[in-house]
């Protein structure tokens, strides 16, 4: 089996979807399966009866063999022209990713480590190891260090990485290959995190494997030593947080079995063996890595906070390194780079402090079974999660009470901010220093201009600097009165220095235009409102810092607060402006001329009729008696079932229009839309030429891929996974086509806070796009880190909407500008993995728009995103709520709107097109097995009518129109596979029908044979014998 896996990995297939596809088979293997059974039975028992003549054994075999074979026949043929129809559509493609191009991409990995990766702590200035040096590494993740999580956005086996020890050889950095062998022959690989049954175990030696013999050579070989603590999370599974165990292993997904992000009993005693050997004199320094894209609890690394000191002297966050990652975390160790990152998460010393962890996990409503709900399996019903912390997220919710504490308001309790962070959101150490100077604030009518003067004034090391700019807002009585909450600050800007040799200054200026200065008013105005009060921007190195400033402003000091305040902040760096009036209009309309105004009350169930119980948000006005102690629980309501039915489509609610014109000949082709606007009229002409045949299978039958059109001479295309970069999935026959360079995780992309290294990756993946023959990318990946124990968070940015919307926007930007369209995803909430399949999340509007969707909106406003991947997650009961009325219409997203792949009911046909879907990422057939059932519905035929509008529209401003002329005739051809798959389908159902001909006739003549004759003489004697 394990050679049969292996096979399968290194010919690009993703071993991930070859589980899905095998579980949207069951019921045909099961149907084999009982046949093969029940023939095997029926043998077994004439095998063991004496009794039985020759000929009827005979005719028994010949029956059980027929039977299965006719089995056979069946469930190939249901399975390939059933479950397997539309995958076997997907194309294959023919492109090569060049050797020139792999190299640039590598080339772009390295930096944006070198950018992205965070220094926590140096003490002493343990580092940069000094040149030529050599370096115990210990700990297994030395040898199996995590380059990217699984799922679709994985990074295949088959491509090239550089490992760790290479890394620091080729930074001339030299390391202990005795302890490396050690590790490697302990355990060779690291356990695999998949859709079923994760193992998320970490093979970490105990103390008793390390012989003497083993700490003699290492004391010899160097006095400095590197621990690497490794994370890993994936697609289908949230990490586990339960209460951390004694051993090195936990069990799968279930919260109470161990806390994975706590350090295991071996990490702990690994490093109080080297704080020992440290006392004694063996080592000097001992240094820790943390490579994990999910936020490990430092607590070890505070002695006052965990108790007991480990002697841990540097560290250094370096996310999932990507391909060639590993050789910038050596050029940072070596100190041939200064480090520049910036954290996009704050990171805790224990993570149960963060007021959404009660409800990360997803819970069952307590009476789903006497609803008839389902609370498991591909079509859950019975499943949510609220997000009750609203928008006191991340540091919004750490800096806001803190800053309550400080000024003694709020009922903030007994809250210690220094006891609860570890480091701040923003944070990131250097080896030089740098200072801000000239802050200067310039007033427009729809911006604020933010100018400074960042200075290296260090004496050694030259490097970057990233200024953050951060702002706060009022919270007023009418934010108390009408349930609107306010951070402390809010990032709203930021910008990366060029490299600063000691003593050099560069001028820096950030443009904040005043619509992030808007809050979202769900319960009285309905719409963006600007409050009426004193607004505070400040230039500052992280989120805690920009607090100081703030309150330094405001005149509160450490001394004055009696060291609530943990640092004196820099008032020089603090700007105020003051909006007279509040303003409930000036933001109440979109670019576009859309009236803003609620869109999601359905979502909140204070708001929803279906939901009796009322939710207690998370609010600055009374922070001790309104933070999450405990799970919400809301209980089902008839109204809250009829909504969470799999199709909620009545004609009945809606008014009556014409069927469109299907089939005309208009003699438009899609070359002729090239570059025209989305309402162009002539659009209505091509639009008229499409049969329903048509619509239904470029809307259906899209499993990685779009179908051509023949009517309009619209060709195929091919998509793609993105999230790291252009990434292969299930049959990637070509491996050449598919090695295009795996980058780091997203956050240590958006822990590099530079845009310019954003378009850059986003210039990459175009390019490599255009030479695998992708038209469409399945990524990047917007969601938000909502607690550190997502299971995807190395596929999204950070725990900041504006920062992940900002630094999304410029990569899609690049992306898209090559040609080729993408659908960020997944739209959205897909925060968490567990369940997400039909699971039903409840928030406020406040939240979803501050927070949520603040990080699909910048790249759709300012990157001009023009397609979105929507996620399983339902808003409330509603799948696919979002997409009309915030997408399409305020945001002015025009084009393809695809979803997570269909692996349910629930997203369906009828409701998707009508909610604005305009394409079904489609390995099964339910969408176009379902949508001709409403063929002669002309409301159904005019929302896919429009659903294949936007599909064409994106397909026509695309690379997939590359090579396609005014003449060109699209011939609608089958891929090989599929081609192979009809005919043995085919060839299957032939040889069934005539294994059945040829039964009967041999039946026929059996019985005309002298041996049956005796046979049926025998059985009469046998009756005569028994009457006598």
């Amino acid at each position: 089996m394990n050679t049969l896996l292996l096979t399968l990995a290194n010919m690009g297939v993703n071993l991930d979807d070859v589980a899905d596809v095998v579980n949207n088979c069951i019921p045909q293997l099961i149907f084999f399966g009982v046949v093969v059974a029940a023939a095997i039975i029926v043998l077994i028992a004439m095998a063991v009866n004496k009794k039985l003549a020759k000929p009827t054994k005979f005719m028994v075999r010949a029956q059980s063999g027929l039977a299965v074979l006719v089995a056979f026949g069946i469930m190939l043929n249901l399975v390939a022209f059933g479950p397997m129809s539309t995958m076997l559509d997907l194309v294959t493609g023919n492109g090569t990713i060049t050797e020139e191009s792999g190299a640039e991409a590598n080339a772009l990995c390295t930096e944006i480590a070198e950018e992205g990766i965070v220094l926590l702590q140096n003490d002493d200035n343990e580092l940069p190891l000094a040149s030529g040096s050599n370096l115990n590494v210990f700990g297994w993740a030395s040898v199996g260090p995590v380059y990217g999580g699984s799922g679709a956005g994985a990074i295949s086996a088959d491509r090239p990485t550089v490992s760790l020890l290479d890394g620091l050889h080729n930074a001339g950095i030299n390391t202990n290959t005795e302890l490396s062998d050690f590790y490697t022959a302990y355990c060779a690989e690291r356990p695999a995190l998949g859709y079923i049954n994760p193992n998320w175990t970490l093979p970490e030696p105990t103390a008793a494997s390390y012989t003497q013999e083993l700490i003699d050579n290492a004391k010899s070989f160097s006095d400095t030593a590197m621990v690497v603590i490794s994370r890993v999370g994936g697609e289908g599974a949230d990490l586990p947080s339960g209460e951390n165990g004694t051993n090195d292993s936990w069990i799968s997904g279930q919260e109470g079995d161990g806390n994975y992000l706590a350090l295991s009993a071996e990490e702990l005693e690994l490093l109080q063996n080297l704080k020992a050997l440290k006392d004694n004199g063996t080592f000097k320094s001992i240094i820790v890595l943390l490579n994990s894209s999910n936020a490990i609890e430092l607590d070890f690394l505070n002695p006052e906070i965990c108790g007991e000191d480990y002697g841990i002297d540097a560290a250094m966050w370096i996310g999932d390194v990507g391909q060639t990652g590993i050789n910038g975390v050596a050029q940072l160790l070596s100190g041939a780079v200064t480090p520049s990152g910036s954290l996009v998460d704050t990171y805790l010393y224990d993570n149960m402090a963060n007021p959404a962890m009660y409800n990360f996990y997803t819970q069952a409503y307590p009476n789903a079974a006497e609803y008839n709900l389902l609370t498991e399996g591909a079509d859950v019903q019975g499943m949510y999660s609220v997000y009750q912390e609203g928008i006191y997220l991340g540091y919004r919710y750490f800096e806001t009470r803190y800053e309550d504490v400080v000024m003694g308001t709020a009922n903030a309790g007994d809250y210690d901010w220094a006891k609860t962070v570890a480091y701040p959101f923003g944070y990131g150490d250097s080896y030089t220093d740098f200072t801000y100077s000239n802050f200067n604030v310039t007033e427009s009518d729809d911006a604020f201009d933010i100018s400074l003067t960042v200075t290296n004034s260090g004496k050694t090391y030259s490097g970057k600097e990233t200024v953050q700019v951060y702002f706060q807002s009022p919270y007023t009585d009418y934010d108390k009165a009408n349930g609107i909450e306010k951070a402390a600050a809010e990032l709203c800007g930021f910008a990366k220095t060029d490299v600063l040799a000691p003593g050099a200054s560069e001028d820096v200026t950030i443009t904040v235009p005043k619509s992030e200065l808007r809050t979202y008013d769900a319960n009285n105005a309905k719409t963006y409102i600007v409050d009426a009060g004193d607004y505070y921007f400040t230039a500052a190195t992280d989120s805690h810092n920009a607090v100081n400033n703030i309150l330094a402003a405001k005149g509160y000091t450490v001394e004055n607060t009696n060291g609530r305040m943990t640092e004196n902040g820099d008032e020089s760096l603090v700007w105020k402006w003051t909006n007279d009036t509040l303003d409930t209009t000036t933001f109440a309309t979109s670019e576009n001329g859309t009236a803003i105004t609620n869109q999601l009350s359905s979502a909140d169930p204070n708001l929803y009729e279906g939901i009796e119980e009322t939710v207690t948000w998370l609010s600055r006005s009374d922070w001790n008696g309104t933070l999450p102690t405990e799970t919400v629980k809301l209980a089902l309501t008839e109204l809250l079932k009829k909504d969470l039915k799999d199709i909620r489509y009545d004609p009945a609610d809606y008014e009556s229009v014409e069927m469109p014109t299907l089939g005309a000949k208009n003699g438009v082709k899609l070359y002729d839309m090239i570059g025209l606007d989305y309402n162009d009229p002539k659009w209505d002409e091509l639009l008229d030429q499409m049969t329903f045949d048509e619509m239904n299978s470029l809307i259906g039958d899209a499993f990685h891929w779009t179908m051509p059109v023949k009517s309009v001479e619209a060709p195929g295309t091919r998509d793609e996974n993105g999230p790291q970069g252009l990434t292969a999935s299930l049959l990637g026959n070509d491996k050449s086509q598919l090695t295009a360079t795996a980058f780091t995780s997203e956050d240590v992309m958006a822990a590099t806070f530079n845009t310019e290294i954003m378009t850059e990756i986003g210039k990459v993946i175009g390019n490599n796009c255009l030479e695998a023959d992708i038209a469409c990318l399945y990524g990047p990946g917007n969601n938000i880190h909502r607690t550190p124990y997502g299971g995807r968070n190395f596929e999204y940015y950070s725990e900041d909407g504006f920062l992940s919307g900002m630094m999304s926007a410029y990569e899609v930007k690049a992306i898209q500008d090559k040609g080729v369209h993408v659908v960020m995803k997944h739209f959205a909430l897909n925060d968490c993995e567990q369940d997400r399949i039909g699971l039903g999340v409840w928030l406020n509007e406040q939240a979803a728009r501050e927070v949520y969707l603040k990080a699909f909106q910048a790249p759709v406003e300012v990157g001009n995103a023009n397609g979105v991947m929507i996620a399983y997650t339902r808003w409330g009961a509603v799948w696919s709520g979002l997409v009309t009325g915030i997408l399409r219409n305020e945001w002015g997203c025009e084009g393809m709107v695809i979803t997570d792949n269909v692996l349910t009911q629930y997203v369906n046909g009828p409701d998707g097109v009508l909610a604005g879907v305009s394409i079904y990422d489609a390995m099964m057939s339910f969408v176009t097995d379902t949508l001709p059932k409403y063929k002669n519905d002309p409301v159904i035929v005019t929302a896919m009518r429009e659903a294949c509008h936007h599909n064409l529209y994106a397909i026509a401003n695309s690379c997939g129109m590359n090579g396609v002329g005014a003449d060109t005739t699209i011939k609608v051809t089958r891929p090989t596979v599929v081609t192979m798959s009809i005919i043995i389908a085919c060839a299957s159902t032939f040889f069934c029908l005539l294994g059945i001909v040829m039964w009967i006739i041999g039946g026929i003549k059996f019985r005309k044979t002298e041996e049956y004759k005796a046979y049926k003489d025998f059985k009469k004697s046998l009756k005569a014998a028994k009457k006598a």
